[in-house]
């Protein structure tokens, strides 16, 4: 179980990364999942719990990163680990 939620973490993380190098950080610069260079289903996984957790935000077929509520995200489960 802990092996599949590292596996999990570590391609999240490919994600954000590739949102940051390509600079869609904001609504302005959002861009495709083809243009981000994405699998087809990351747009599945955002029909699902990704796209609920918020992290990437969907506007007229292009995402982007949002930095404030990935923070949010990050806070909540540091504080799930300390209790």
């Amino acid at each position: 179980m802990f092996r599949r939620r590292e596996e999990i973490r570590e391609r999240l993380l490919e994600i954000i990364r590739k949102f940051r190098e390509k600079g869609a950080v904001s609504q302005e610069k959002a861009m495709t999942s083809e243009e981000l260079g994405l699998p087809p289903r990351f747009q599945d996984a955002m029909k699902r719990r990704l796209g609920r957790l918020g992290i990437f935000v969907e506007v007229n077929g292009k995402y982007y990163l949002s930095e404030d509520r990935l923070k949010e995200v990050e806070e909540r489960f540091a504080a799930r680990r300390r209790h």
